[in-house]
């Protein structure tokens, strides 16, 4: 058993994937750091020059992207190192005399590309996917710790320290482990991939046949990544494979490669659809349980008959693709869906205006509450 450094100030997060926003920002948080996050390189250089330009202390750290779109992160760092920066700074090594500390963040690491990042002001990285372990030893290079009492890690998560975060990360059901012991952030990551990537397998092939092969090959890049995040490494193989016939903006694709691509990502899909309907109904059951409905003291949001009365209003309205269900969601007259816990996926669906799916996810919960009540 180790003890966690806690952190303080604020990081600047550079990172155009938002499951590895998601997922970094929550290691940082629990680190106690603050974290400002952008999508591109360009989008970084405005925040850090906003704080210049207006005398707010400058990000103790940037964690900067190597792949993104707009402008990559060499460019960015190369032109945040052009910058003048307050005298007072962070923590840095003697490799990082001047200005704010930038650390790539990469799936390639090689030295031939350490040295690019070093010519690019950016002379250490973090080599994706990382452990929050090397997160932390990160961290300690250049920021100072202000507290050594919190426990880091029980056996349980300590097993999970080697894995890596893309690939090898605890499977999504794995249970007391540091990366997925909030099922919050787990839910957050699953519903994340369905919803960016859905209709994804049709983006890239519209891509490749529009010529945009540069555009093909960042969606492919991003799904690789994301497969391995959540241990998905069949479909994380068949993305990295097409990938790689995509160098270069070069198309080398061939029917096989895409057709497995196809497949795994069905799986994948369906997989997590499954996923996120036990979530809501595990949560369902959690906060009724809380609530004392089931003797008859629970809050107004559990008396049943109003519960279904607002589910048979919504399954008619979505079957007619009827906007006005979206007032069901807030309506101050009787109860609404946002005071019914476990319905969270299903507001979000109705306001991507994804009806058919919303009445899938509407006639689960009515059937697992129908279960749990004995109706």
């Amino acid at each position: 058993m180790t003890n966690k450094p806690v952190f303080e100030g604020e990081i600047l997060l550079c990172e155009d994937n938002s499951m590895n926003q998601e997922l970094i920002c929550a290691r940082l948080a629990k680190l106690g750091l603050n974290v400002t996050t952008a999508e591109n390189g360009k989008e970084g250089i405005e925040k850090v020059e906003y704080r210049i330009q207006n005398g707010i202390k400058p990000f103790a750290l940037i964690l900067m992207d190597i792949h993104m779109p707009v402008m990559d992160g060499l460019e960015a760092a190369r032109k945040i190192r052009t910058l003048k920066f307050p005298k007072e700074t962070p923590k840095q090594s003697a490799e990082q005399s001047e200005g704010v500390p930038i650390i790539a963040l990469t799936a390639n690491s090689t030295p031939v590309d350490r040295e690019q990042y070093t010519a690019h002001g950016m002379p250490d990285c973090l080599n994706k996917p990382f452990t929050p372990q090397e997160l932390m030893d990160c961290l300690k290079k250049y920021l100072i710790p202000v507290n050594r009492d919190i426990e880091y890690h029980s056996e349980s998560s300590a097993e999970s320290d080697h894995l890596r975060v893309a690939g090898r990360d605890p499977p999504l059901d794995t249970q007391d482990s540091d990366l997925w012991s909030e099922k919050n952030l787990k839910t957050k990551l699953v519903h994340n991939f369905i919803r960016k990537n859905k209709n994804l397998y049709n983006e890239i092939t519209k891509a490749i046949d529009d010529g945009d092969i540069k555009l093909a090959h960042r969606l492919v890049h991003t799904l690789k990544s994301n497969a391995g995040l959540l241990d998905k490494t069949r479909l994380q193989k068949a993305a990295e494979d097409i990938e790689s016939l995509l160098i270069n903006g070069e198309n080398h694709i061939n029917k096989s490669a895409m057709n497995t691509l196809k497949t795994e990502l069905d799986i994948v899909l369906e997989e997590f659809a499954l996923i996120v309907n036990k979530f809501a109904a595990e949560e369902v059951s959690d906060c009724y349980k809380q609530s004392g409905a089931e003797t008859n003291t629970g809050i107004a949001a559990f008396e049943n008959k109003k519960v279904y009365a607002l589910f048979d209003e919504l399954e008619t309205l979505l079957d007619g693709g009827d906007l006005y269900c979206l007032e069901l969601i807030n309506r101050s007259s009787g109860p609404n869906l946002r005071s019914i816990p476990g319905t969270d996926e299903l507001i979000q669906q109705m306001e991507y205006f994804e009806f058919d799916t919303a009445k899938e996810s509407l006639v689960q919960l009515k059937n697992n509450m129908s279960i749990k009540h004995g109706g």
